[in-house]
This record gives structure tokens, C-alpha cells and sequence, in this order.
């Protein structure tokens, strides 16, 4: 046994774009890669994309390269990058089968994936092709959205809490090496945010630091 806890041997990490694990769950990917699990990140797009006013907001070459040095930053080597549209990820056979690819490869004990409610259409489409790629798996938890992800209708159940004490400073060392994201969500007030929900949930379990998510279904091994 590589971790600790075999709930988390093997974590597979899906976001729709580069930087969604990281505002999301940097700082559990970097604890589990600490305590010897084997963690992957796969990301549905290179993130590059067009406003509607045509203007360029994120180069592919650029976003790719921000992305890999975060995950080296929290010590992830498994980096899969898809290359559906970033503003269009579906929630179809496609999408599905290129998350089935990776999870029947990697056969995880945990999945990491998006909220459905989120109101980022290609985050709520990432989560429902994800649940139905690990359908014969028995362990999936969801993000907790928080800018630049949609704000929702519905709200968000915190039910899984993970103490992020010693790798907070990671998670926003990793994001800050989203260096195009970092300069147009405001710098260091974008890092101050993120912090300042790391605070939250780590108050509200009894730590400094804590990252929360919302339990699709969960095993517990004895």
C-alpha cells in the first residue's frame, strides 16, 4: 500500500481547464502526493479561447505551460491535457469515453471532478461526464466552485473536509504560476480570496486551512 488510506491510493483529478484543480483542490493533491499516493490530473481542454468580442483571452502554449509547472509545483507528474474547447466541454459520448480512457487506465480509488451546479456550462458538463466515465467506480467527490468558476442557483454541501495546514502554501504557490489567470483575476487579491476560503473550511473542521467537497458516492474501506 502506497498511502495511508486506500480510499485515496489512487486520485485522479478532473478539471475543465488549467487551474480548476488547483483553486480547487491543490492543496489535497499535494497532502495525498506527500503521503505517497499516486495522483493524476486530467484536464479537458489547453484552456485557450476566444471572448465573444473576439478578443484573445489565454493562448494555448501559454495556459500548457502554466499548467505544468503547478503540477510539478504540488509534486503531481501525471499530467493528461484533452484538447476539447474550453468555453464548449460537453456532456456527451466523446467527452465521456476520453474520461473513461483515463479512468480505466489509471483505475482510481478516488475521483475528483466538478460540481454539476456550477454555472460554467463546460465545469457542470465535466462533472456529469466524469460521474458516468466512473460509473463501476465506487468513490467520487466534487469541487467546491470559487472564482473564476460560476456562481450557482444552488447551493454547495460541504460533506468531505480535507486539512490543508502544510500544503496551503503549495496550493497558492501553484496558483500563482497561472501567471495569465493570476493577472486577470486580480493578483495577489485573487490569492487573498482563495486563501480566505481555505480559512473558512479549515475553521469549520477545527484547522487553519481546509479544502471542502460534495460526496457524489464514497466507499470506505475498512
Amino acid at each position: 500500500m502506497l498511502c495511508s488510506n486506500p480510499t485515496f491510493e489512487r486520485s485522479l483529478f478532473v478539471g475543465a481547464h488549467l487551474d480548476d484543480i488547483e483553486l480547487a483542490a491543490a492543496g489535497t493533491a499535494a497532502r495525498l502526493v506527500r503521503a505517497g499516493a499516486l495522483v493524476r490530473f486530467l484536464v479537458m481542454s489547453t484552456s485557450a479561447y476566444t471572448a465573444y468580442d473576439g478578443s484573445r483571452c489565454r493562448e494555448a502554449d501559454v495556459a500548457v505551460a502554466e499548467g505544468k509547472e503547478a503540477a510539478t509545483t504540488l509534486g503531481v507528474k501525471e499530467l493528461d491535457i484533452l484538447r476539447f474547447p474550453a468555453k464548449d466541454v460537453e456532456n456527451h459520448s466523446t467527452v465521456v469515453e476520453a474520461i473513461n480512457k483515463v479512468v480505466d487506465d489509471f483505475r482510481p480509488t478516488m475521483v475528483f471532478t466538478h460540481w454539476p451546479f456550477d454555472t460554467h456550462r463546460s465545469h457542470a458538463n465535466t462533472a456529469l461526464a466524469t460521474i458516468a466515465a466512473g460509473r463501476y467506480y465506487n468513490s467520487i467527490v466534487m469541487y467546491e466552485p470559487i472564482t473564476p468558476a460560476g456562481r450557482s442557483y444552488v447551493g454547495f454541501r460541504p460533506q468531505l473536509y480535507v486539512n490543508i495546514d502544510d500544503t496551503v502554501e503549495l496550493k497558492l504557490r501553484a496558483l500563482r504560476q497561472h501567471q495569465s489567470e493570476y493577472e486577470k483575476y486580480g493578483g495577489e487579491k485573487w490569492i487573498e480570496g482563495v486563501e480566505a476560503r481555505s480559512r473558512y473550511r479549515g475553521y469549520e473542521m477545527g484547522a487553519r486551512y481546509g479544502e471542502a467537497f460534495e460526496i457524489s458516492r464514497m466507499e470506505a474501506l475498512m
